[in-house]
């Protein structure tokens, strides 16, 4: 999904030999788990019913926007499905504690994909994806565009609403810390580089804790910041 998901916090990435990429645009997300269960009733039951825990499946679906980038885009998911890949995917999520990350890895295939677009709309996606086997819940590192994100880490999260032609935000607890995450409008900022560099969608500075955007915002903008 073409670079990120603006959710509670949660990002979702392909694993690829390049690193992990974010999957593309994604403004809602989910995912999910199911148990089917077995009727045991039995005498001992006394006209109960009774069952157990049968078989277990996951799965992860969200829709975005379609984003034509070199990193995802309709293309690649198209790909996907008609070479039927399988993959592995990270999600990533705020586990609302001072633990930090929480990261479900497993292998996982395109069910569904939806692309669709409207008069005057920006094109959008809906994708579904159906996991195979069972996910691992203690994964630990993800690497997106070279910055690497560690489960147990806490995380802060800032949110800023720009005036008129802003490009520099000041974060609050920012300094000696990373910027894994930036997005405005649900849009993300890719990529991320270091104070000084261009050609980024945003760079940062840990020594001041101060992130720079290159495409000047608009009023009332609203920009989101993920620091570890």
């Amino acid at each position: 999904m073409a670079n990120t998901l603006k959710g509670s916090n949660i990002v979702i990435y392909r694993v690829t030999d390049d690193g992990d990429v974010p999957f593309g645009c994604m403004k809602n997300g989910e995912v999910f788990f199911e148990v089917d269960e077995k009727i045991t009733n039995s005498q001992t039951s006394a006209f109960w019913e009774d069952s157990i825990p049968s078989l277990t499946r996951w799965g992860v679906s969200g829709d975005g926007l379609l984003l034509l980038n070199d990193q995802w885009n309709y293309l690649y998911l198209l790909t996907d499905v008609v070479n039927r890949e399988q993959f592995n995917v990270k999600w990533v999520m705020d586990n609302g504690t001072v633990e930090g990350l929480s990261i479900i890895e497993g292998t996982m295939f395109i069910r569904n994909l939806t692309l669709s677009k409207r008069y005057n709309e920006a094109a959008m996606y809906q994708v579904q994806l159906k996991g195979k086997g069972q996910p691992s819940i203690s994964g630990t590192v993800v690497t997106p565009a070279g910055t690497t994100i560690i489960a147990g880490t806490a995380l802060t999260v800032v949110n800023a609403t720009a005036i008129e032609g802003q490009t520099t935000f000041v974060l609050g607890g920012g300094i000696g810390k990373d910027l894994v995450y930036a997005s405005n409008g649900g849009i993300t900022k890719s990529p991320i580089g270091s104070a000084g560099t261009f050609n980024s969608g945003v760079t940062w500075d840990s020594a001041t804790g101060t992130a720079t955007v290159y495409i000047p915002a608009v009023a009332d903008e609203s920009f989101l910041f993920i620091l570890q």
